[in-house]
């Protein structure tokens, strides 16, 4: 390790993360996976760590944490605070650092304006919503609430976190002057599971998991790419694992495409079951039109799986270095396609396997949660050297 990141390592700090849920990690919600490990390394590593959740229940979570966890129930109107929350916000000590996850979160302004009152910094990640193709979606709206209700709080972050490349440009499109940190997100260790595949699936196996989104997810690109393959004498089936709006919308696709028979929608899972089911895949395919960092990419190469992915992931410099898998050639059906072809051929010559054992070489080597904490602690220390500074000038008034 480099001597400056060691010494900005040595100051133990007190961190809070703010983020919304219970943040539980074997959930199908990305977010709440990496607000867990990334507050669970910090703790490991001696920083004194908390995550306050903003929920509508108040139920305690069952799941063990090293970490402390306190829930505050929201508002009805969500753009004002509740009590318990304002007085936890007064009892912060000054040098405590703030971290919001994610972002058009109606509690974060206000609970920045306070932060800001009372002098204590805070970061922001936004987990890969700002992407431009994101906000094409509604975006008069997005664009209004960034205007009136966002735009000050991200101005006044000591910096933002992007978790994949391609969100550097998106976040400094709309936050110009704030500096960003380019800190991709990690993937725990994962013990090795037997493979179970029933004698009658057919092979290659290839599976998606995560929220049913089309758009984003590229789904549609997915089914319709499946069902072209296998139109033109390819093998294997396809494995949906997960839930969301456009489940039924998704069904009808690979109904209407040809593909269904090889296409099963297994629903959302969790924990065991998920990875389970994980670790029968041949391939792991993500073909989404944009994102942050995919947790699921990372899951599932820690697995060992060869990953099928689109260069919107971020992770495609990775896998082409290390040979952890295949990159699309272009983010469309017919690219899916054609990277399936070359799936099976790999099947059937014996090399995937060889590919999914760089995968989970990649990620011990690139995605550690503990390089994460590290990078994390060194970019609030080097805020922490800029508003000293700052304070100092305009002190002395230069």
């Amino acid at each position: 390790m480099a001597a400056w990141h060691r010494k900005e390592i040595e100051a133990l700090m007190r961190i809070v993360h703010i983020a919304v849920g219970k943040v539980n990690p074997d959930s199908m919600n990305g977010v709440s996976k990496v607000v867990h490990w990334m507050a669970t390394s910090q703790f490991r590593q001696g920083h004194d760590v908390e995550v306050w959740g903003l929920t509508t229940s108040r139920t305690p979570s069952t799941r063990s944490r090293e970490y402390k966890l306190r829930l505050f129930p929201m508002t009805r109107l969500r753009v004002t605070l509740g009590r318990e929350l304002k007085v936890a916000l007064g009892c912060l000590e000054p040098d405590t650092w703030v971290h919001f996850h994610s972002v058009f979160t109606p509690e974060f302004p206000a609970i920045s304006r306070l932060l800001k009152t009372r002098g204590i910094a805070y970061s922001v990640t936004p987990h890969g919503i700002y992407a431009s193709s994101g906000l094409k979606k509604s975006p008069w709206k997005k664009r209004l609430w960034i205007a009136v209700r966002e735009a000050r709080h991200l101005r006044n972050a000591a910096w933002i976190q992007a978790v994949g490349a391609s969100e550097i440009e998106d976040i400094r499109r709309i936050a110009p002057r704030t500096r960003v940190v380019l800190i991709p997100n990690g993937q725990e260790p994962l013990p090795a599971y037997e493979r179970v595949v029933p004698a009658s699936v057919e092979r290659p196996l290839i599976g998606f998991c995560g929220r049913l989104a089309t758009q984003q997810k590229g789904l549609d690109y997915l089914i319709e790419g499946f069902a072209d393959y296998r139109a033109k004498g390819g093998k294997g089936e396809l494995w949906l694992i997960g839930d969301g709006g456009d489940r039924s919308e998704l069904e009808k696709l690979a109904a209407q495409s040809g593909g269904q028979p090889q296409v099963r929608f297994l629903g959302e899972k969790h924990g065991e079951e998920k990875l389970n089911m994980l670790a029968n895949l041949d391939a792991f395919i993500h073909s989404s039109r944009w994102e942050g960092l995919p947790m699921s990419c990372l899951e599932a190469a820690s697995l060992g799986k060869p990953l099928l992915i689109s260069r919107e992931t971020n992770l495609a410099k990775f896998i082409e270095k290390s040979g952890a898998g295949l990159v699309l050639d272009e983010t469309s059906a017919a690219g899916v396609e054609r990277a399936l072809k070359r799936v099976q051929r790999l099947y059937e010559d014996n090399t995937l396997e060889q590919m999914g054992e760089n995968a989970r070489l990649l990620i011990e080597r690139e995605f550690s949660w503990e390089e994460n904490a590290r990078s994390f602690v060194a970019a609030i220390a080097a805020a922490r050297r800029t508003i000293e500074r700052i304070s100092c000038g305009s002190f002395s008034g230069v």
